[in-house]
């Protein structure tokens, strides 16, 4: 498995592994209704800005095919979004996506790191240091609302880290 920059040419494979992630892994912590509201957003274009003004990666296979997804937000300290293809899931793709992220994160001077992370996740991110602080509500851009955990985690050289 190897980790990329993605780019334009990725967006319809990322919108479809988001997509099939997110109703496979995430369907025990949220209704259907609230899957397909999800869901139906994620079209190719909708990653166009992400692509521009965020740290977006793409974990593949040697046969080119997509494993995971992350996103950071150098802007706004915060890690946007891992989605792990679910046929790969529990195979560590989380977690290299995560320590890129937050290595690129310590690189870019953010030394405190957010993620709104969904029910489903909030497990792993606990493995990786993360603090629950809070349940919040994401809005997504249809007006549906998800509930999610805002979590935080110190990443300055002398926090301990779990990678």
């Amino acid at each position: 498995m190897k980790i990329r920059k993605a780019s334009k040419v990725d967006k319809e494979n990322i919108s479809n592994m988001h997509i099939a992630s997110i109703k496979k892994l995430c369907c025990n912590h949220y209704t259907h209704e609230q899957l397909n509201a999800w869901t139906s957003v994620l079209t190719p274009s909708v990653y166009d800005q992400a692509l521009k003004e965020k740290v977006v990666l793409v974990a593949y296979d040697s046969q080119q095919d997509l494993l995971g997804l992350g996103i950071l937000d150098i802007e706004n300290s915060e890690i946007s979004a891992i989605y792990i293809n679910p046929d790969a899931a529990g195979k560590g793709i989380g977690a290299k996506l995560l320590n890129e992220l937050e290595m690129t994160a310590r690189n870019s001077k953010i030394f405190r790191i957010t993620v709104h992370s969904t029910l489903n996740a909030k497990g792993f991110y606990l493995k990786y240091g993360y603090i629950d602080q809070e349940l919040t509500l994401h809005s997504l851009p249809n007006g549906s609302k998800l509930e999610c955990v805002r979590m935080i985690k110190d990443l300055s050289a002398n926090a301990k880290q779990r990678h």
